[in-house]
């Protein structure tokens, strides 16, 4: 268990090696969906996760 879900990401960005650019596991969760559908809510404020 984490504090928030930014520590996740920073565990995946700087350990497990996922691209930089992406910012994330948690952000690429929002654009996707994935974290509404399982939770019911984002892990980040709006415009926050988007690409464009």
């Amino acid at each position: 268990m984490v504090a928030e879900a930014s520590d996740v990401d920073l565990s995946l960005l700087l350990g497990a090696g996922w691209p930089f650019h992406l910012g994330g596991i948690t952000p690429y969760l929002d654009r996707t969906g994935i974290s509404e559908k399982i939770t019911g809510r984002r892990f980040t404020p709006p415009g926050v996760a988007t690409l464009s």
